[in-house]
């Protein structure tokens, strides 16, 4: 006599659902879920992401800067006494920064805040792009948990179907063991996938301020353009790039700084306001008044000037290098967005449907004993493999188009 059969049904259901619920330790029963679309997703970065803090407080130390350079000198007061001649004596000596020295360090001050705002947009960049494809993952990996779920539901199902063929003598015994290896293999797959949820959560929750990710969850589809620009009109816009762009003002900056020491090659001059008092051989107060002129006798400042030429020189080069760099990674970018876009298009309207309706039929064909248990498995390995195929399909065109737009905001 056979032993009753365990309904295998019942067993694949808590396979999903145990699935679909899996989660790092640390979440908690009753923590709330967080569903995200893709915007939402960046909007949250744009204002929790750790790494634009640092940016956001390094602007504010490059704009104290602009305020230092233009500190005026203070003055020197001196104070003297005397037994032969005047008693009493005193002198205000006063830096006169009157030929263009305060407002060249200035405007090299606020040079030098332009980069660090430029080098602002670049970690904004580099923060919207890792969010983004954080996002992308994420989804990745609730979509491919959910098929891998819904497989071991539709393999438990036929483990059940076998079972029963089995036990009807109409299948050997050898199929039971074979469908049977079959489904746990299918819940080990789907439990692997839950799992994998859990660390694009994390992944995820970096960027938008939640480390742990505990309940982040996606809401549609990554978000990509019905109609993309063509790849001229993309090309065009390289030199918008904030890479391109810092390197340029780091050569405005080095000008500036040029400008600056050209600035001090200029005499500093120096005024001296006195008084003397008491003197024996002089009736009265004496004043005096006594304009000092720096002499450039052995210091030109020509080194600094052109260290600062050469480097804004190496600046311009580096422009030139990233801006080649820019437009050899966004034409790949690019390219694989449109090969994602075609491989996707293809999947979805010819592979997928062919998948699934050959797996329906040749399981009815099981049922009617026209096709052997291995079409089925097959069949149904099949099914999986292409909705899954669409799953990265979409998420690689998603991660496509998310590079192409690091490099053309």
């Amino acid at each position: 006599m056979r032993r009753p059969v365990l309904p295998a049904i019942a067993l694949g259901a808590a396979v999903f659902a145990f699935s679909l619920s899996v989660t790092p330790a640390a979440e908690a029963e009753g923590t709330p879920d967080k569903p995200l679309t893709f915007d939402q997703a960046i909007a949250l970065a744009h204002t929790a992401a750790p790494d634009l803090k640092v940016a956001s407080a390094n602007e504010v130390t490059a704009k104290t800067a602009i305020g230092i350079a233009g500190i005026y000198p203070n003055p020197s007061v001196s104070f003297g006494t005397s037994t032969k001649a005047a008693k009493y004596s005193g002198t205000l000596s006063m830096p006169l920064l009157v030929l263009g020295q305060l407002g060249a360090s200035k405007d090299a001050a606020a040079a030098e805040y332009k980069t660090v705002t430029v080098e602002s947009e670049m970690v904004w960049l580099e923060v919207r792009t890792a969010a983004a494809h954080a996002f992308v993952g994420l989804w990745r990996a609730e979509q491919i948990a959910e098929a891998r779920a819904l497989a071991s539901l539709l393999t438990a199902r036929v483990d059940e179907a076998v079972k029963g063929r089995v036990q009807a003598g109409v299948s050997p015994d050898n199929e039971a063991l074979r469908s049977n290896a079959e489904r746990l293999r299918a819940e080990a797959d789907a439990l692997d996938a839950a799992a994998a949820v859990a660390v694009a959560r994390a992944g995820l929750g970096r960027w938008i301020g939640a480390p742990t990710g505990v309940g982040l969850s996606t809401v549609g589809e990554p978000k990509v353009p019905l109609a993309p620009p063509t790849l001229g009109t993309l090309l065009a816009r390289v030199d918008e790039n904030p890479i391109v762009r810092r390197e340029r003002a780091d050569v405005a900056a080095a000008e500036a700084r040029e400008k600056r020491e050209k600035a001090f090659v200029r005499p500093l001059l120096v005024l001296d306001l006195g008084f003397d008092t008491h003197d024996p051989n002089v009736e009265g107060t004496n004043y005096r008044a006594v304009l000092g002129v720096e002499i450039p006798l052995f210091n030109f400042r020509g080194p600094l000037i052109d260290r600062e030429v050469a480097l804004a020189t190496a600046a311009k080069a580096r422009a030139s290098v990233e801006a080649a760099r820019l437009t050899a990674d966004l034409s790949a970018a690019f390219f694989s967005f449109s090969a994602a876009s075609a491989r996707t298009d293809t999947l979805l309207k010819g592979v997928v449907p062919a998948a699934e309706l050959a797996a329906d039929a040749t399981r009815e064909s099981y049922a009617l004993g026209r096709a052997p248990l291995v079409a089925v498995l097959d069949a149904e390995r099949a099914r999986l493999e292409a909705r899954v195929s669409l799953i990265e399909a979409r998420a690689a065109r998603a991660d496509a188009w998310i590079d192409v737009e690091r490099i053309v905001p």
